[in-house]
C-alpha cells in the first residue's frame, strides 16, 4: 500500500463489538487496557453494544466511570446491525492509524495482543492464526480448517487461518464495502480483497481461548450461514473480476517491511 502520514490523535483504534456480552466484556477491556499499558502506545476503544438485552451497556458504563484514564467511547445500536457493518461505522469514527477488532468475549490473552500491535507497520496487514485454541472441539476444528481451504481455493491465496482478528490501517477498514450479515466470514472478505490489490501481509501464531455460547450466538445458525456463502460466492466473483480486468485496476498497494509476504 501506498505510505501515509503518520499525523493521528492515536496510533490504535480498537473496536469492541458487543452482543450479550455482560459476562465478558470488562475482562476484554481489562486486556486491551493492560496490553496497551504493557507497550506504551497511545490509543483507543469504541465498544459498539449491538442490540444488546442482558445489561452489556450498562457494564461497559460502569466500567468506563471507574476508568476515566482509559480513552473508552461507548455507543448502542437500537437493533442488531451485524459486526460487519458497525466495524466499517468504527472505522470511520476512530481517530488511529490503525485498526483492529477485539470481540467482546475476552478471547485473546494480554501477550497476544502485545505480540501481533507491536507488528504495526511491519506490513499492511498483520493476520493472526491460531495453532492451538484452548476448549475448541474437535468439529469445530474441522470445520474450521475446511474453511480456510475453501476461501484459499475460491481466493488464490494461501493464508493459514481468515478468521483471526486482522491489524490493518484504519483507512483500509473505512475504504472496504461490507455486504455481510453473520460474524464470521467478513474479515475473509476484507482480507481477501486487500490481498488482491496488492497489500503486503505478515501471518503470525498467537494463542487465543475458544469460548462456548447459548446456540443463538454460534456460527451454525442458518442467518450466519447463509451469510456466509454470499461472502464466498462474493470472494471468487472478485477474483474472477481482477483476472479479466486485470489491467484495468490500478494497484494501490507496495509491500512495506522486512519479511512480508504477497501471493498472487
Amino acid at each position: 500500500m501506498k505510505e501515509r502520514g503518520t499525523d493521528f490523535p492515536v496510533e490504535f483504534t480498537f473496536f469492541v463489538p458487543c452482543l450479550n456480552e455482560a459476562p465478558r466484556v470488562q475482562g476484554t477491556l481489562e486486556t486491551v487496557r493492560e496490553a496497551m499499558v504493557k507497550l506504551g502506545r497511545s490509543y483507543e476503544v469504541l465498544v459498539v453494544d449491538d442490540g444488546s438485552s442482558d445489561g452489556t451497556y450498562e457494564v461497559v458504563e460502569q466500567y468506563r466511570r471507574s476508568h476515566p484514564e482509559m480513552p473508552l467511547f461507548l455507543s448502542r445500536n437500537a437493533v442488531n446491525c451485524g459486526v460487519a457493518y458497525s466495524y466499517v461505522e468504527a472505522a470511520f469514527r476512530g481517530r488511529g492509524e490503525y485498526f483492529r477488532l477485539v470481540w467482546g468475549d475476552n478471547t485473546e490473552p494480554v501477550e497476544t495482543q502485545i505480540k501481533i500491535l507491536a507488528l504495526a507497520g511491519t506490513a499492511d496487514l498483520i493476520v493472526p492464526y491460531y495453532p492451538d485454541v484452548a476448549g475448541k472441539s474437535a468439529l469445530r476444528l474441522a470445520v474450521s480448517g475446511s474453511y480456510t481451504r475453501l476461501v484459499n481455493l475460491l481466493s488464490g491465496f494461501k493464508l493459514r487461518y481468515y478468521n483471526g482478528s486482522v491489524l490493518c490501517r484504519r483507512y483500509d477498514a473505512m475504504r472496504w464495502s461490507p455486504h455481510n450479515h453473520g460474524f464470521t466470514g467478513f474479515l475473509a472478505d476484507l482480507i481477501t480483497q486487500l490481498l488482491a490489490e496488492g497489500a503486503s501481509y505478515a501471518e503470525i501464531a498467537v494463542v487465543g481461548i475458544h469460548v462456548e455460547k447459548k446456540a443463538k450466538a454460534t456460527p451454525l445458525t442458518f442467518h450466519n450461514l447463509f451469510s456466509t456463502g454470499l461472502t464466498l460466492t462474493g470472494i471468487f466473483m472478485r477474483r474472477l473480476s481482477y483476472a479479466i480486468y486485470r489491467n484495468r485496476i490500478a494497484r494501490l498497494n507496495q509491500p512495506i517491511g522486512a519479511g512480508a509476504s504477497n501471493h498472487r
